[in-house]
């Protein structure tokens, strides 16, 4: 079973042993070597050509491979894409999109990686990650979600999506008590709608406060009941806060074992619903209660 609960960005420029350490140790589902807004644009070339070395060593355990690449808009993605995907793209995973804004950037980018799988002959598929990064791409997000058959999941991108938008997210962080609920209910909604309705993983974003462990456990768990299949995240240690909290209870795990328990009995006497413990149960919780049950399962 394939895993998103956790995506850890590593600059690309970062330390080389320090890279390989973290890449070794930190547990993400999801491993993201960063060419973006992590590394000056002096050092790009200097990252592609690390993260191509990294990304043939055998030092990634079950982690899956993520390469984020800048934004189609800039002077660097094709070269992010002729050294990435041309000289590693048979251990390539996922790329994360930076920043795509229109159709035709997605496009673009299909029609980039088909040019340099014909030329270097790896067959394995590349999906995308579609950061939601500004107004223009949350409005439009259901063309970028269905747009191509390469698009894999929706990333919430709470930084530059706040800053698009106007919005106080330094105040925000620092207290969300100063507005009424979660000021990011409706962005969080609308990514997972779309991802759902074309089939996506949908990824929440990630908390910014590194060391407040209260609150991503927190903003974790709202998240996971709204929908979301994982989250993002800046840091090694913040990798087991959101695997637990995307982890069910004890008594949410027990409940999911007796409706299956208890579904199992009805079909077994051909009824289609009844009730378990006072709670009417039909075909449709199944699926969740299983969902549960996987989540209890995953590693932390």
């Amino acid at each position: 079973m394939k895993l998103r609960r956790t995506t850890i960005f590593i600059p690309g420029s970062m330390d080389e042993s320090a890279q390989r350490d973290l890449i070794q140790s930190c547990g993400a589902d999801l491993i993201c070597l960063d060419l973006e807004d992590t590394v000056a644009a002096p050092r790009k070339a200097e990252a592609r050509d690390r993260i191509v070395r990294l990304l043939r060593e055998d030092i990634w355990g079950r982690s899956a491979r993520a390469v984020r690449i800048n934004a189609v808009s800039s002077a660097f993605a094709a070269d992010d894409l002729d050294v990435i995907v041309g000289q590693a793209g048979a251990r390539v995973d996922t790329l994360f999109l930076s920043k795509p804004d229109k159709v035709e950037e997605i496009r673009w980018i299909d029609g980039k990686i088909e040019s340099l799988r014909a030329h270097a002959g790896f067959t394995n598929p590349i999906g995308y990650v579609v950061g939601i990064e500004s107004a223009y791409a949350l409005t439009n997000i259901d063309m970028l979600a269905s747009c191509s058959p390469n698009v894999e999941a929706l990333g919430f991108a709470i930084g530059d999506l706040s800053g698009s938008l106007g919005m106080h997210i330094s105040a925000y962080l620092m207290d969300r008590s100063l507005y009424p609920g979660d000021m990011y209910h409706f962005h969080r909604a609308r990514i997972i709608l779309a991802a759902r309705t074309y089939g996506l993983w949908a990824l929440d974003a990630p908390w910014p406060l590194i060391n407040d462990h209260a609150t991503l456990a927190e903003d974790a768990r709202w998240g996971a009941m709204m929908g979301f299949d994982g989250k993002l995240v800046l840091a090694a240690e913040q990798v087991r806060v959101v695997h637990q909290a995307y982890r069910p209870t004890e008594p949410e795990l027990a409940r999911a074992r007796a409706l299956l328990a208890r579904m199992e009995e009805l079909t077994a006497a051909n009824e289609g619903a009844g009730m378990a413990n006072g709670e009417f149960l039909d075909p449709v919780v199944i699926a969740p209660a299983r969902a549960t049950i996987a989540r209890a399962e995953a590693p932390l």
